[in-house]
């Protein structure tokens, strides 16, 4: 084995090892909307952790989504919400969890920003096109960053930290780094921690896939990470900020699609999860 081989298979190896979200989280990830038994398996995996249970309480309660009585069961809150928002806000929370970990990276507050400007874009544009669960898509999209931020430590986000002319040169720093760029890097994440293929095709191949919605969901969340990126959000700094995608006809000037209507909801989502 050379020792480009040999680097790549260790980090892989330590990818491997990445403590994974909690086992509620997991399941809801798992869990497909559209099986019939899909609310019963939410209540289940909410059952199963009480801190988990009182976030979803907590908004189901909250000015945005409450009611005149109070929701006080896993139930109750479920189909209030609708199963995407309730996925998206455990995943919220998982990621958020481990961004935390290194709080003192300024790296990790740039992955996180990146995430949720690319999960908002992505859940206006399937609202749109008829894919309404595409938040989870967005906030998870990114996850081999944060994999190889764990695996390799404080040297991979101080090169990754640097201006890059665009995200090919960031990810040839990447292979140089570790042998593997961080989409590798999702895809070893996905399998590990046994994300559905809906996921895992996202992390690994999000640079990689035809944007805008003849793309399908995957093309959706390439177009949302460029929407991100173009909006200051950037996966890495860039020299230049990408411009913003073309879009179909049918969403061109689409209010709901509007770079300052996007960013202004960015900035409030990004401000409401760190309230």
């Amino acid at each position: 084995m050379n020792p480009a081989e040999s680097t790549c298979a260790a980090i892989a190896g330590k990818l491997s090892k990445l403590p994974p979200f909690g086992p509620a989280v997991q399941k809801l990830l798992r869990i497909s909307l559209e099986d019939d038994s899909a609310t019963r398996s939410f209540e289940e995996a909410f059952k199963s952790d009480p801190a988990l249970t009182a976030e979803l309480l907590v908004m189901a309660n909250s000015a945005a989504f409450g009611g005149r009585s109070r929701v006080q069961t896993i139930a109750l809150a479920i189909r209030n919400l609708g199963l995407e928002r309730v996925r998206s806000l455990a995943t919220t929370s998982a990621l958020r969890s481990h961004t935390q970990r290194g709080r003192r990276h300024e790296y990790l507050a740039s992955v996180w920003a990146h995430a949720v400007a690319t999960a908002v874009a992505a859940e206006a544009l399937g609202e749109l096109c008829g894919f309404p669960d595409l938040y989870t898509l967005g906030l998870t999209h990114d996850l081999g960053r944060l994999g190889l931020f764990l695996a390799g430590g404080q040297p991979y986000a101080v090169e990754l930290s640097k201006e890059f002319t665009d995200i090919e040169q960031a990810g040839q720093v990447e292979r140089n780094l570790f042998g593997i760029t961080h989409c590798q890097a999702g895809a070893v994440v996905a399998a590990v921690w046994g994300f559905p293929e809906s996921l895992a095709a996202c992390m690994g191949e999000h640079h990689s896939l035809p944007s805008g919605a003849q793309g399908g969901p995957r093309g959706m969340i390439a177009t949302a990470c460029q929407m991100a990126d173009s909006l200051g959000f950037p996966e890495v700094p860039l020299s230049d900020p990408p411009g913003w995608p073309e879009l179909c006809p049918s969403l061109e000037h689409h209010p709901q699609l509007e770079p300052e209507e996007l960013w202004d909801q960015i900035t409030r989502r990004i401000a409401d999860l760190h309230g």
